[in-house]
C-alpha cells in the first residue's frame, strides 16, 4: 500500500486492511437474500449492537478483519454456499464476512458468524512469471507483495498450466485483473466459478462479460435467476470450461459482499466504475461523494476509504481517502496462538496452522529466541514471503 495512504488511513482507523465495515441502526436495516450481507449498528462511534465486517483476514488470535479484532471462539463459520465449516478453515488472505458486535473505536468485537468466499476456481491457463500474473478461466490474476500462497504452493513459480486453484481477492477494473489476496491449490475442483460485476449485458442473446470473460447464460434455469443489470455482482459457475472465447455456465447468482441498508457505513476497496471523482462504484456499492471531504483524487482502480451513510441504496459519503493501489509494501499480518511443529534447526513452526519462519532478524519481547518451543503462546507480527512459503516473523511477544 502507498505509504502516504497508509499514514492517512492510520490516522482515522489504524490497521484497516482491504475490506468493508458497516454499521447501521438495527430497526432501519433491511434483509439481504442470495448471500447478501447486511450491517446494523448505532450510526455513530463506540459499541454497536450488530455489525458486518468484510475483507481479507489479516490476523488470528481474535480473527482480524478490516482492522477489527473479533473474538471468534463461539462464531459459526460457513463457506459462501452456507456449508458448515470450522475456525480451522479460516486462513490469512481469505476474504471473509463477519457478523456480531463491535466497538469500532477500540477495534474489538465478538463474532457470531463468519462466512468466507473466493473470486475464482479453475485451472491455470497461462503464467507470466516476469509480470507476476496468471490466467484462470480467461481472467487475469495479479500477484502483489501481500498475496498469501498456501503452504502447498511456493509462490507463482510453483504454478503450472493445468493446475486447479482457488483465488481470493478483489477485482481492479483499471488493471483488468483480480488482485489476489490468497491462492490455494484445488486439485479436486470439478465445478469452476467466477465472481465479478456484469458488463456488456446482452439480454437478447443471454450473454455478458465478467472481468473480460465472455459468458453465455442461456443454459441457466429461469428459477432463481437474478435480475441482471450492468454492474450487478454475480457468481457464475459451471462444470465445463470456456471454449472458443465463450464460457457457457449452468448456474448464476447475485453475489454482492454487502447489501446496502440505511445507516452509517465505512467501506474500503477498489473503484470498479467511475463517472467522476465524486461519483463512483466500489465492489457494487454506488458512492455519492459530492458533499464529501476528499483526500486524493479518486480514479478507476484506485483504493478508496469511504465513510458516510446509506440512503436509498447509495452510500452518501462524508469522507473519502484515495490512493493508487499498486505499491510494493507487504501486508503486515498478526497471529496470536500457541506454537506447534517447532523445528529448532530451521526456526520454523506453525501458529493456528500458518507456517512461520523466525530464522531471520526478530524483535523478541518478554523472552528470547531460546524461549521458542511447542506450546508457548506468542503474539507474532510479520509479512508473507512467497519464496519462503511462510510468514516471516519480525516481532514475537511471549504471552505466557
Amino acid at each position: 500500500m502507498n505509504p502516504k495512504f497508509r499514514r492517512a488511513l492510520g490516522r482515522t482507523l489504524a490497521g484497516w486492511s482491504v475490506g468493508v465495515v458497516l454499521a447501521c441502526v438495527l430497526a432501519a436495516c433491511g434483509g439481504g437474500g442470495g448471500g447478501d450481507l447486511a450491517g446494523v449498528g448505532t450510526g455513530g462511534t463506540g459499541t454497536v449492537s450488530s455489525t458486518v465486517g468484510v475483507g481479507p483476514i489479516s490476523g488470528f488470535g481474535s480473527v482480524i478483519i478490516s482492522g477489527v479484532r473479533y473474538d471468534d471462539s463461539a462464531a459459526t463459520v460457513t463457506d459462501e454456499d452456507g456449508n458448515a465449516r470450522t475456525r480451522a478453515d479460516l486462513k490469512l488472505g481469505m476474504v471473509g464476512a463477519v457478523s456480531g458486535s463491535a466497538d469500532f473505536v477500540a477495534g474489538t468485537g465478538v463474532a457470531t458468524g463468519i462466512r468466507y468466499g473466493s473470486e475464482i476456481v479453475g485451472p491455470v491457463e497461462s503464467v507470466d512469471f516476469a509480470g507476476g500474473r496468471f490466467t484462470v478461466l480467461g481472467a487475469t490474476v495479479s500477484i502483489k507483495a501481500a498475496t498469501v500462497f498456501d503452504d502447498r504452493l511456493a509462490g507463482l513459480a510453483a504454478l503450472k498450466v493445468g493446475d486447479r486453484v482457488e483465488v481470493y481477492g478483489l477485482y481492479n477494473a483499471a488493471d483488468g485483473a483480480y488482485t489476489a489476496t490468497r491462492i490455494e491449490p484445488d486439485p479436486l475442483a470439478n465445478r469452476f466459478k467466477l465472481r465479478g460485476a456484469v458488463e456488456a449485458l446482452d439480454a437478447a442473446n443471454r450473454r455478458f462479460t465478467v472481468a473480460g470473460v465472455r459468458i453465455d447464460y442461456s443454459g441457466v434455469p429461469a428459477a432463481g435467476m437474478p435480475a441482471l443489470a450492468n454492474g450487478l455482482i454475480v457468481r457464475a459457475s459451471s462444470t465445463r470450461l470456456p471454449s472458443g472465447g465463450l464460457w457457457a455456465v449452468d448456474s448464476l447468482g447475485s453475489a454482492p459482499r454487502v447489501a446496502l441498508a440505511d445507516g452509517e457505513i465505512k467501506i474500503e476497496g477498489d473503484i470498479s466504475a467511475l463517472a467522476s471523482p465524486t461519483s463512483f462504484v466500489v465492489d457494487g456499492v454506488t458512492v455519492d461523494a459530492s458533499a464529501a471531504s476528499i483526500a486524493g483524487t479518486p480514479a478507476l482502480g484506485w483504493r478508496v476509504k469511504v465513510e458516510g451513510r446509506g440512503r436509498a441504496g447509495i452510500l452518501v459519503a462524508k469522507e473519502v481517502e484515495a490512493a493508487d493501489e499498486d505499491a510494493p509494501d507487504a501486508e503486515e499480518f498478526e497471529i496470536t496462538a500457541a506454537i506447534t511443529d517447532f523445528d529448532v534447526a530451521t526456526q520454523r513452526f506453525r501458529l493456528r496452522g500458518q507456517l512461520i519462519d523466525a530464522s531471520g532478524p526478530v524483535s523478541f519481547e518478554s523472552g528470547s529466541r531460546a524461549s521458542l518451543a511447542n506450546g508457548r503462546r506468542i503474539e507474532l507480527k510479520g509479512y508473507f514471503d512467497a519464496q519462503a512459503g511462510a510468514v516471516i516473523a519480525t516481532r514475537i511477544h511471549f504471552e505466557d
